[in-house]
């Protein structure tokens, strides 16, 4: 049995359990309270006997003493046939007659006569039936007819029955099948009850409650009462005289231990009926169940099941499902299960020829509900893919036609960077000769110092030197000139290397990702550009410095020519002349060394750059190489033309 099956059962079996003990409960309390009615109604109607039985005996007496009194019996006189009468009449013991004469005075009575109360007056006047509370006999019934002769009232007939005979309540009793009880003011004087002992009850009395609702408010009572140990029904009734006094009450009362025998015989009937109903329908429940719901839900536990494992090419249940709800989710589940295997064979074929890199492909299954979600996610993604695959090849056309053209431009760097080592090579040959040149005018001032107190014999000699001198000096700034026009040239250089830097940055950062080692490569080559730009103004600098010394060495050459026409007049001035030689040739000396240094520094950088364009090359070689693999997986994808 599945478990919701187990479970519905179990839920029937347990409101089906409730059901019975609600039904056998409200049928225990409707019982118990249809039952508790007609004991009241029965102790309503033993109470209406008691009162019938009692006004019957009343009526009997009158009609005795009507009988007398029609047969003249209740005059003076007639003593003896009036107790024959009687005698004849009466039917209990406790019952009496007495005859009175208008004065009241008694002139017959029987023997058991025993009344201390008569209203002389009331007698003669009309009588009196019903209850009496005699002063002395306590509780009677009496009739009380006044005796009239030719129109005059000559006495009274008074014939009753005391109500402590018993004898009269157990006749009643046989009647009602209830206890019957008189109260006389709130004790019982008569009785059928018994007590513990078996004795009769008589001189209990009832319950102060009871008391003050019967006695005091002249109410009736109903209810349950538990006496002598015994639970009973009981009804209290006002029990007026003839005044209309409420001077005691009529009581019935049942014992409720065969009603409660009943009540339990009817709840064991009752509950055993109900569990054997309950069973039956335990059983057909169990067997509607399972044709009705647990078979079903097996073969739609079976459809689940298959489709929580995702297999949706098992074969159909051949299950004949009943045209209900059930039936109708069943059929419902096995078609959501046919259409999502569609879906899922479309998928798997649209993903295949997608593997295989054909992104043309389009779903043959028409899409419903929010899996047409799907449909529209394979068509966005074939134009994602379209676009992407499109935009990537044009990029790497264009990464690989830049980096030809990087790779050429880095290759005319490399040529140019080579001339720039050569053309450094031949200024810093030139810079070496200046060098010596300078040294050799350092050395020719040191001799000068040495010989200047024979410049009076050797001044024509010196007139020559100092020509040759000019020439020298014409000839370093000649050189100067061509190391100035070399220095421009570096720096033109310098400037194309960092023009072509420029482009290798820009067509590196069209390359993307690709491109991004090949812009180190270019930022490395601007930043060697800067340095040679850099080296190029300080060494133009330096053969600035070094064409305003050899234009001083010029002013003073041609100073010491014309002083050497003054010679003869200033030869004390000589050797201060020859001072200033030595220390501006010094000075050159010294212009000429940093020319060299910075000529060094150049020829490191354009190395460098050398280096680098050779670097910049391979890696544009690289690249065009990449580009055209990346190009080559790209033409195997099929995609829609844009």
């Amino acid at each position: 049995m599945s478990k919701i099956g187990l479970k519905l059962i179990v839920v029937f079996l347990s409101g089906l359990l409730v059901t019975i003990l609600v039904l056998s409960i409200i049928s225990t309390t409707m019982s118990s309270s249809i039952i508790n009615n007609i004991v009241q109604g029965d102790n309503i109607s033993s109470v209406n006997t008691v009162q019938g039985e009692i006004t019957d005996e009343i009526m009997r007496l009158r009609s005795i003493v009507v009988t007398m009194d029609s047969l003249d019996l209740s005059l003076k006189g007639y003593e003896d046939r009036v107790l024959m009468f009687w005698n004849n009449q009466k039917e209990r013991a406790s019952e009496f007659l007495a005859l009175y004469d208008e004065s009241g005075t008694v002139y017959f009575k029987t023997d058991n006569y025993e009344l201390a109360d008569f209203d002389r007056s009331r007698a003669l006047q009309g009588g009196w039936m019903g209850f009496v509370n005699d002063s002395k006999m306590d509780l009677t019934i009496q009739v009380c007819v006044p005796i009239e002769r030719d129109g005059n009232k000559v006495g009274a007939a008074l014939c009753g029955m005391y109500m402590s005979d018993n004898e009269f309540l157990d006749e009643i009793k046989e009647q009602t099948d209830a206890e019957i009880t008189l109260f006389s003011g709130n004790v019982r004087f008569s009785t059928t009850l018994t007590d513990e002992k078996g004795q009769r009850a008589v001189g209990t009395t009832m319950a102060d409650n009871i008391a003050n609702q019967v006695l005091t408010k002249g109410e009736i009572y109903q209810g349950e009462a538990v006496l002598f140990n015994q639970k009973h029904y009981v009804a209290y009734v006002p029990m007026p005289d003839i005044n209309g006094n409420i001077i005691g009450a009529y009581f019935s009362g049942m014992s409720t231990a065969e009603t409660d025998a009943g009540q339990t015989q009817l709840a064991i009937i009752t509950l055993v009926v109900a569990v054997v109903i309950g069973a039956l329908m335990v059983v057909v429940i169990v067997i509607a169940n399972k044709k009705i719901l647990i078979d079903p839900i097996k073969e739609a536990n079976i459809i689940a099941e298959d489709m929580s494992h995702a297999e949706f090419r098992k074969p159909k249940t051949t299950f004949k499902f009943a045209r209900d709800e059930l039936g109708d989710f069943v059929v419902k589940l096995r078609a959501t299960k046919d259409e999502l295997n569609k879906y899922i064979d479309d998928i798997n074929s649209v993903l295949s020829e997608m593997a295989t890199g054909n992104f043309t492909v389009r779903p043959k299954v028409e899409y419903h509900g929010d899996f047409a979600g799907i449909k529209k996610s394979f068509d966005e993604i074939e134009d994602s893919l379209a676009d992407i695959i499109g935009n990537i090849g044009d990029t790497s056309r264009e990464v690989r036609s830049g980096a030809e053209q990087i790779s050429e431009g880095s290759s005319m760097l490399a040529d140019g960077t080579s001339k720039q080592a050569s053309a450094i090579e031949e200024l810093s040959a030139t810079i070496n000769e200046i060098a010596v040149k300078v040294n050799q005018t350092a050395q020719n001032a040191s001799d000068a110092s040495g010989i200047s107190t024979q410049t009076a014999d050797k001044i024509t000699f010196q007139n020559n030197e100092v020509k040759n001198m000019l020439g020298a000096m014409d000839e370093i700034k000649e050189k100067s000139d061509q190391i100035q026009n070399i220095i421009k040239a570096i720096d033109d250089i310098a400037f194309q290397t960092n023009i072509l830097s420029l482009n290798a940055a820009i067509e590196a950062a069209r390359a993307g990702a690709a491109g991004k080692g090949f812009a180190v490569v270019a930022d490395e080559v601007r930043n060697l550009a800067a340095k040679s730009a850099e080296s190029a103004k300080q060494t133009g600098e330096l053969i600035n410095a070094t064409i305003e010394a050899v234009n001083k060495g010029t002013v003073i050459a041609q100073s010491t020519a014309q002083t050497m026409k003054e010679v003869t007049a200033l030869s004390e001035r000589t050797n201060e002349y020859i001072s200033d030689i030595t220390s501006a040739t010094e000075e050159q000396s010294d212009s000429i060394n940093q020319i060299k240094t910075g000529i060094e520094s150049i020829s490191q950088v354009v190395q460098q750059n050398s280096a680098t364009s050779q670097q910049t090359a391979a890696s544009c070689q690289e690249l065009s190489n990449q580009a055209a693999v990346l190009e080559n997986q790209i033409e195997k994808f099929t995609v829609l033309n844009r």
